[in-house]
């Protein structure tokens, strides 16, 4: 669903209402810097800025990711062990794509906008939560 255009625009209006936006916006960031084909140096900058929105600590839109994810990434970049791995990012996507499936898109599921998008995008109404096929 947040692969599509309007399922992630949908759910991220749901998540601005519960004050928790900055999970989708730092999933997006992540599946745009894993896209581009940004060379050493403009991947780098990408990765600082993303750190600096998302992972330091007075970020202005700080994500809740355990305690050793945060403090590996803050360790490669705050040491400037440049250039930075590809993956850098990948085991803290991973945590806030979780914590977005588990708590917040199980409510959202029961939503008239989620009933409504699903209907256009062939969803189904309900899910079971099992983790292997995710229906965020």
């Amino acid at each position: 669903m947040i692969r599509n255009d309007d399922g992630r625009s949908a759910f991220t209006e749901f998540l601005k209402s519960e004050y928790s936006d900055e999970n989708i916006m730092f999933w997006w960031a992540v599946q745009q810097l894993r896209s581009s084909n940004a060379d050493g140096t403009e991947f780098a900058h990408q990765v600082r800025q993303m750190y600096d929105l998302y992972i330091a600590a007075d970020s202005p839109h700080a994500i809740n990711i355990d305690h050793d994810t945060r403090t590996e990434i803050i360790e490669r970049v705050e040491g400037s062990q440049e250039p930075f791995p590809e993956d850098i990012y990948d085991r803290a996507q991973t945590h806030v794509y979780r914590l977005m499936e588990k708590d917040c898109f199980s409510r959202f599921v029961h939503t008239p906008t989620y009933k409504e998008l699903a209907k256009k995008l062939h969803l189904p109404q309900s899910f079971r939560f099992c983790g292997r096929n995710s229906p965020i």
